[in-house]
């Protein structure tokens, strides 16, 4: 029994190492095929790679065809509202001047050719609506640049447009700060040149002794004062009136009366919104008062609907028509293009609508835009912004310009060229002058007379 027994064991020994290698064996093989799956996984990943090297040449290839891009201009500016006048007639010009660059195939910035479409956004020159339009033109839309009115809402705008970094352009010079490195003004030098006004009126006519300066109660307004009433001491005109009014007057009877009873020889309108300038003009007109109207800028076809043209003969202001023959050896204004061009153009296409210079300074203002990009070879708002302050004799409306601003602003970004003066002769505003903000801080006091209204009107940066 025992023998057999032993004999037994040895089989069933024997049976369990026959089945513990065919174990052994399955084992293996299926270690083989687990193997060599990741090797045919391996071999994807390898054709996969393969993929993002097709697509990265093809950018290279469109770069050597000619790569081609969209810039986003944002246009947050007043388009409906009582300050509609400033902000709606420059989509008239911003249109155009789009338009020429569009027709013209794009214009080439770096290695790549760029078309432009406008972006608008109506704050109605209110501040918290523009600091919105302004987080949605750059988050939401990828603007490339911001064009404002200015005042309040270039204020409201400014922190945000500091952190991306996104060049800004203001038609309010005042606006400049020195902590806000991406605002620039380029294409209006206001509110300098109602010093400049005063100079031109003084000189014109040397009769005039006695100034009243009417402006809204604003930041644009007070600016206006302040340069004014710096002009008049700077050329010995008496100040009899400097009352700023409140932004909800709409009847200026009384306010006129008042200023007629202090005799003034001129009426400065100063900054005041078009709709103001006609009601302000039909008083003194109803109320007999004759003399001389300036102004920083005009909206004629509201004013000549409330008084006759004879009544604005001599008027003066900075703002030429662009038909006028003076303007003729100021060669190119925008996109390679004339001023004549752009007159004929917008008169085209625009028959009803009423000109000042807000029809073309938002355009002319994204045409400074596109000088720097160039100058960069780059659409990326760091790198214009610095082309534009390293700019030297750069190209924009009435000839070149050069920065200036440290005196009165706290930083050198508004760019000043020589400007026009206007008289309105025939109901028509024609160049009869030239002057130069720079030329006239350097003269004498007139730097010390302009910071003590700076002062008096709370707007030094000393």
């Amino acid at each position: 029994m025992r023998k057999v027994s032993s004999y037994k064991l040895i089989v069933i020994a024997l049976g369990l190492m026959l089945v513990l290698g065919l174990m052994l064996a399955a084992c293996g093989e299926e270690e083989t095929e687990t193997t060599a799956a990741p090797t045919e996984t391996t071999a994807a990943p390898t054709e996969t790679t393969a993929a993002p090297t097709e697509t990265t040449a093809a950018p290279t290839e469109t770069t050597a065809a000619g790569a081609t891009g969209v810039v986003k201009v944002g246009m947050n500016a007043p388009l409906s509202g009582g300050a509609a006048a400033w902000g709606l007639p420059g989509m008239e010009g911003l249109t155009i001047i789009t338009n020429w660059y569009n027709e013209a195939g794009g214009v080439k910035i770096g290695d790549t050719t760029y078309t432009f479409e406008i972006v608008e956004y109506d704050n109605q020159a209110i501040p918290d609506e523009a600091l919105l339009g302004a987080r949605k033109l750059v988050l939401e839309d990828g603007c490339s640049l911001i064009l404002d009115l200015g005042g309040a809402t270039s204020a409201s705008m400014a922190p945000f447009l500091t952190e991306q970094k996104i060049p800004s352009f203001t038609l309010i010079a005042q606006d400049l700060k020195a902590d806000r490195p991406y605002l620039f003004a380029v294409t209006d030098n206001f509110p300098t040149y109602h010093a400049l006004n005063v100079r031109f009126i003084k000189e014109t006519y040397p009769d005039a002794k006695k100034m009243a300066i009417l402006s809204q109660d604003d930041e644009i307004g007070i600016a206006a004062v302040a340069w004014s009433e710096a002009g008049a001491e700077v050329d010995g005109l008496e100040v009899v009136y400097d009352e700023p009014f409140s932004l909800d007057t709409t009847d200026f009877a009384q306010i006129v009366t008042k200023v007629l009873a202090s005799e003034p020889d001129i009426i400065n309108l100063g900054a005041c919104y078009p709709e103001y300038q006609a009601l302000i003009c039909e008083q003194a007109y109803l109320q007999g008062w004759e003399g001389i109207i300036t102004s920083a800028c005009w909206d004629f076809g509201a004013i000549l609907a409330k008084v006759p043209k004879e009544f604005m003969e001599g008027s003066v202001s900075n703002f030429p028509d662009f038909d006028d023959p003076k303007l003729v050896d100021k060669g190119v204004f925008a996109a390679g293009k004339t001023y004549q061009e752009f007159w004929d153009v917008w008169k085209a296409e625009y028959p009803d609508s009423s000109y000042s210079e807000i029809t073309w300074e938002y355009g002319s203002a994204l045409d400074v835009w596109v000088w720097a990009a160039q100058q960069a070879g780059s659409i990326d708002g760091e790198a214009v912004s610095q082309a534009l302050r390293a700019g030297k004799d750069v190209p924009r409306s009435f000839g070149t310009g050069n920065w200036t601003g440290m005196a009165y602003f706290g930083i050198d970004q508004l760019l000043a060229p020589t400007v026009p003066m206007t008289a309105i002769r025939d109901g028509k505003p024609a160049i009869e002058g030239w002057k130069n903000i720079n030329e006239w801080m350097a003269e004498g006091d007139n730097a010390a007379i302009l910071e003590k209204y700076l002062v008096k009107w709370n707007l030094s940066v000393q």
